[in-house]
């Protein structure tokens, strides 16, 4: 439901900017964003930075806002805090010298030169992706043999799911951040970054869809009104993205047709059946399925399969996180936290796209967005074979869940354990 409204702001976003900055929502050609002045830039961020103020003064006058204290008593995690630290400054180690290599002026180079250049930023982006993932699972073998110190890192489902989360932002931002350069290409339609406008906010309306659908599950329905919801909501998301865009001034024509991908989401959603391992292996396999239509295709047909992957990612986030806190008890909390320190690979996955872009063309670049839809699909498979060992069966019960007989059977007792 959250991230449903989070994606409306993203949706309603761009032409609330550009009535701020332009005077106008008609759609803003190239040479008018060229032309713009930085004072309004300024007055435009000044104003968002007030926003922020407000949003602060909210939750502080707020008298009903929880505490946020954590009343049970934790095992400090120790281990778990000196890997997340090592790994940090790998990930600055690696991040210096593709930073330090923008210094160099490649103006007039030799095409040679540019593609060395790189391929030398893109091996020390991998580097930075192997950190996490190497880091991540040494951490859980680690854990394992000695689970003293580690906290919530001794539960193989919550590490696993730290990488799909850090797969799932990753892509969810690499497909976004790069349709605008695809979108240039002659066999995609060789538009302007005005022009893909309506594109990229299909793209990121996509998210929202998915969301709106999903958020049905929170409100006490029939069962008979919720499939009904799920069938009209994401329809009327697909709705409000054209009429949005319509009233802004973009020709939303060649995108009438996405509604068949908003159709085949909605099918998905029917056969999920709001199970967190089945929506999220579905979703899964519908983003591989999407990703390598788009890769062996070109014109309309790619794009649609490059912008379906939005539709796909929508719902992955709750699925992923429901997953990969299950069984941990009062680890929860602990769980909850290294699972957020994993949007990190929006700040990984999308470069390494960008730079193996530059080597190997963007259109094929989007093998990257192939393996990460892959990697989630794997890590449904996986999670719900893990939690059956724990005796959790995710997909068939959600409630009195036993954390302790979950620990008990994975070798780790612990008697202030409490049920979720």
């Amino acid at each position: 439901m959250g991230g449903g409204i989070n994606s409306f702001g993203t949706t309603i976003g761009p032409i609330v900017v550009a009535f701020a900055l332009f005077g106008t929502t008609a759609a803003i050609t190239d040479e008018k964003i060229a032309s713009l002045s930085l004072s309004k830039v300024i007055t435009l961020y000044s104003f968002v930075g007030g926003l922020f103020i407000a949003a602060a003064a909210l939750f502080y006058f707020s008298k009903k806002v929880p505490d946020g204290i954590l009343l049970e008593k934790t095992e400090k995690a120790n281990k778990a805090l000196y890997m997340l630290l090592i790994m940090s400054g790998l990930l600055i180690m690696m991040f210096v010298p593709v930073f330090n290599s923008y210094k160099t002026d490649l103006t007039g180079a030799s095409a040679e030169a540019i593609h060395d250049m790189n391929s030398y930023r893109m091996k020390w982006l991998l580097g930075a992706l192997a950190v996490v993932v190497l880091g991540l699972l040494a951490s859980n073998v680690s854990a394992r043999k000695n689970p003293e110190g580690w906290g919530a890192m001794k539960y193989p489902q919550l590490v696993l799911g730290m990488l799909a989360l850090f797969v799932y932002v990753g892509v969810e931002v690499a497909i976004g951040s790069n349709i605008t350069e695809l979108l240039r290409q002659p066999d995609f339609g060789g538009l302007e970054s005005s022009e893909a406008t309506p594109y990229v906010a299909m793209y990121w309306g996509s998210l929202m869809i998915g969301r709106w659908a999903g958020a049905v599950t929170a409100f006490n329905f029939s069962k008979g009104t919720k499939l009904l919801l799920q069938i009209i909501i994401p329809l009327i998301a697909f709705g409000i993205i054209i009429g949005v865009n319509t009233i802004a001034a973009y020709d939303m024509k060649p995108l009438y047709f996405y509604i068949v991908c908003v159709i085949i989401q909605i099918i998905a959603f029917y056969v999920s059946m709001n199970k967190p391992a089945r929506t999220l292996l579905i979703f899964g396999l519908l983003g591989v399925i999407a990703m390598v239509i788009g890769t062996q295709t070109t014109g309309q047909i790619a794009v649609y399969a490059f912008l379906s992957g939005g539709l796909f990612c929508s719902i992955m986030w709750p699925c992923i996180f429901s997953l990969s806190i299950a069984g941990l008890g009062k680890y929860t909390t602990q769980g909850s936290a290294f699972l957020i320190m994993m949007i990190l690979g929006g700040g990984i996955i999308p470069p390494i796209q960008g730079k193996l872009a530059d080597v190997i063309g963007i259109h094929q670049s989007y093998w990257v967005p192939v393996i990460c839809f892959a990697y989630l699909a794997f890590f449904a498979i996986a999670v719900k074979g893990i939690l059956r060992k724990q005796g959790i069966d995710w997909d068939n019960t959600s409630e009195d869940i036993d954390p302790l007989a979950s620990s008990a059977q994975a070798g780790f007792t612990d008697p202030d354990t409490t049920k979720i």
